[in-house]
Formats: structure tokens, C-alpha cells, sequence
């Protein structure tokens, strides 16, 4: 779920603030709440969970689980037991510092920032080495709360502060590869750019992407080495899909302007890529 509003003023909104930054899980069938699970608690940082997904299950400490990972911009990646709701292990996947801490009027530099942690897309899972798959965004700001309690205006941020992104020559990328089983790191990579864009895994043992600096690429998952590298001439924010049509694999990705906060450059376009 969402962060909680004003986003850097806590104090306008004492408590807990249910359900945000939280799992929350609804029974299909009637709507209502079977459980839930927050993980920051009136939270100031405009750290919401943008991911619960991908769902799986394997070993974790000798037990075959049902599982999912939570992911957000708190830059961890949480695993939790779908059945006990037990977080079974969480692991940092971008530099943290001064994370959860309180945000005052003369501000505080936090990491991640604004922008930083895991975005819009979620992990992926291979099932065949039970390893998850992780991009993330490594880009700090100072955080600073307006010295009074801001008003709500319709149709307006409603922050109650400000948060001010590292200049853009510090803001990188990063992958990661994790043993699903206890949360080590079997490999990682950094990047020149913040990384949006979906993480596709596949059976043949590749990892497909894209970067802000209008590369698809595709990676040895195994290692974390880029195998093949294609400049679409715009940015890649947005899906990756593999599918099979006519007993021929494809990749799609999408490439142009991702946001205004990331920005970006180039005409939306998809891409399709096939071995000859």
C-alpha cells in the first residue's frame, strides 16, 4: 500500500497510519480483509511498498513455505511466510542511512530518497536455482518538514516538506541476486543510472532489462555480466515480457519518457527482440 499523508509531516497525522506502507491481503471472493502486515509504521519518508509480488514457494530454513517479497522504496527486499505472515528475512538492496529517521525542519540527508529504493517493478523469481532477482535505485535527498502543519489543497502535493534528490551524477542503479532459501547474496551489480524498469527471468538462465540510459539489455543471471546490449534511443522505465509464438521466443520492452520525477528521453515505442 501507499505512504501516508502529508508525507513528511508525521505529526499531522499521529499513529499508526493503517494500512499504509502495509500488505494487506482481501478475500477474493468478499472483498473483506483476511490480514495484513505494515512495515513502517507512520511513516515519514514517502517510503511506500510499491510491490507484493512475485508469489512462490520454496525452502527457507529446512520448510517448504508458501511465500511472497515485499519490495519499496525503503530499498529492502522482505520475505514473508504467506501462511504465518512471519518475516522470514530482509535484506537492503541500495544504501540505507538514516533511513526511518525522524524528519525536522533544518533536514535531514537520507538514503533512500524520494526516488530511491525499488520503484514500480517488481522482483523476479527463477524457480529452477530458487533464486530472486532484485533492481533497485541508489539515489539519496535531504528531507525538510515545513514549520508549521501544511494545509490539504485539492489536486496539489500534499508533503508537508520537501524532499531534494542528490545531484543526478550520484544517483545509480542497482541488481541483485539472492538465494531465496536464506537471503544471501549470491551476486550483484551496480549501474550508471537508477533502475526502473522490470527484471525478467527466464529458464535458459538470462535476465532481461532495461536502463536510463536507453539500453535493453540482456544478463548472464548466473554471474550478473551483461551478455547483449541494445540502444533503443529512448528510456526503459516500464515491462519486459518473454513469450513463445509459433515455437519462437520473443522479448518486448517499452522505451520513451518515464515520469516526471525519473524524466527520460525519447518517442514511446515497444521493442521486440527474437534470435534469427
Amino acid at each position: 500500500m501507499a505512504n501516508p499523508a502529508p508525507d513528511f509531516y508525521p505529526d499531522a497525522r499521529p499513529g499508526s497510519d493503517l494500512y499504509s506502507c502495509s500488505v494487506v491481503a482481501l478475500d477474493v471472493r468478499t472483498g473483506k480483509l483476511r490480514w495484513y502486515k505494515q512495515f513502517i509504521p507512520n511513516d515519514g519518508h514517502d517510503a511506500d511498498l510499491s510491490q507484493v509480488s512475485p508469489l512462490f514457494h520454496g525452502q527457507v530454513k529446512g520448510k517448504t513455505r508458501n511465500l511472497l517479497t515485499v519490495s519499496g522504496k525503503d530499498g529492502k527486499l522482505h520475505v514473508l511466510d504467506r501462511e504465518s505472515h512471519d518475516v522470514l528475512y530482509e535484506l537492503p538492496v541500495t544504501t540505507l542511512e538514516n533511513t526511518y529517521a525522524e524528519v525536522p525542519v533544518s533536514g535531514v540527508h537520507a538514503c533512500p530518497g524520494l526516488l530511491g529504493g525499488i520503484e514500480w517493478n517488481s522482483p523476479a523469481y527463477n524457480p529452477k536455482t530458487n533464486t530472486l532477482f532484485v533492481s533497485s535505485v541508489d539515489w539519496c535527498a535531504t528531507f525538510k518538514k515545513f514549520a508549521t502543519p501544511p494545509q490539504y489543497t485539492q489536486d496539489a502535493h500534499y508533503y508537508g516538506g520537501t524532499a531534494t534528490p542528490d545531484s543526478k551524477d550520484h544517483a545509480k542503479g542497482w541488481i541483485y541476486a539472492i538465494d531465496a532459501a536464506n537471503g544471501s547474496v549470491r551476486w550483484r551489480e551496480q549501474w550508471a543510472t537508477p533502475l526502473v524498469a522490470g527484471l525478467t527471468a527466464t529458464s535458459g538462465g538470462l535476465l532481461f532489462s532495461g536502463d536510463l540510459n536507453n539500453d535493453f539489455v540482456a544478463i548472464d543471471a548466473s554471474n550478473g555480466k551483461t551478455l547483449y546490449r541494445f540502444n533503443t534511443g529512448g528510456s526503459i522505465g516500464g515491462g519486459v515480457i518473454s513469450y513463445d509464438l509459433g515455437g519462437k521466443q520473443y522479448v518486448a520492452t517499452t522505451s520513451g519518457v518515464v515520469s516526471g520525477f525519473f524524466g527520460g528521453s525519447g518517442t514511446s515505442a515497444v521493442f521486440i527482440f527474437a534470435l534469427p
